[in-house]
């Protein structure tokens, strides 16, 4: 009976986005520079980032990962308009063909994919769009009347955060997490791939790659050329 339940929940992948399925600087970096260029950042507000980095260093934090004080003051529908410019074209073409064929290759298997990622929800938003993915777990911006405050609304998606999201997103345990694959390309991301049956460190840095290889997981580089799918298909 215990093996019925589970062939009747759903297989869920997985994808972070920065590093794993987009090529080069990451999404929020592309956007910042894309921002300055159309005059909506100042020196004030790159100023005003500095300044929230020194803040998040001296509270033993990252400088960088969390810190969105550069978009103080910002409307926040505005931004999101803007976002969607700057995926249109800066982000899409910087997208791995090979990426977009195994996410695919998921969609077509039936498989419930999700975009779990510590970049701003306003990029994600069109990137799911144009793949046609439904569920997307990015970082959310704090807003007040309708402009943004520079800090973060709820969880922010990054290390062990993102292992905590993907469980409250099987809380109704809908998903066969055994039966899963999860791809992220960082050693932070290793908890969230430790929590599927299929984890692969894809396009891995060094520390995640070697703690790959030491728990079995596999190994990939998705680059502008399309994998062979025949050992994902095995695996099902």
């Amino acid at each position: 009976m215990d093996h019925d339940k589970a062939q009747d929940k759903r297989i869920a992948a997985i994808f972070d986005v920065d590093g794993t399925m987009i090529a080069g600087a990451s999404m929020e970096q592309v956007f910042a520079r894309f921002l300055w260029r159309c005059g909506v950042l100042r020196a004030t507000d790159i100023g005003r980032f500095l300044l929230g980095g020194w803040q998040a260093l001296r509270a033993g934090q990252s400088p960088l990962i969390a810190n969105k004080a550069y978009l103080h003051g910002q409307d926040a529908a505005q931004l999101r308009r803007l976002a969607r410019a700057c995926f249109a074209t800066e982000i899409a073409p910087r997208l791995l063909p090979d990426a977009m064929h195994r996410l695919h290759w998921h969609q077509c298997a039936g498989h419930f994919v999700v975009l779990l990622s510590g970049a701003l929800d306003p990029l994600l938003e069109p990137l799911a769009e144009s793949l046609g993915v439904s569920a997307r777990i990015g970082t959310q911006l704090e807003v007040v009347g309708r402009q943004l405050t520079g800090r973060i609304a709820g969880v922010h998606p990054y290390g062990i955060t993102k292992a905590e999201c993907l469980r409250e997103l099987n809380r109704t345990d809908a998903f066969d997490l055994k039966r899963s694959f999860a791809y992220a390309n960082h050693y932070s991301d290793r908890h969230l791939l430790a929590l599927v049956g299929y984890p692969v460190a894809t396009n891995a840095d060094a520390r995640l790659r070697q703690f790959a290889q030491r728990k079995g997981w596999l190994c990939e580089t998705f680059t502008r050329e399309r994998l062979d799918e025949k050992h994902v298909e095995a695996w099902l």
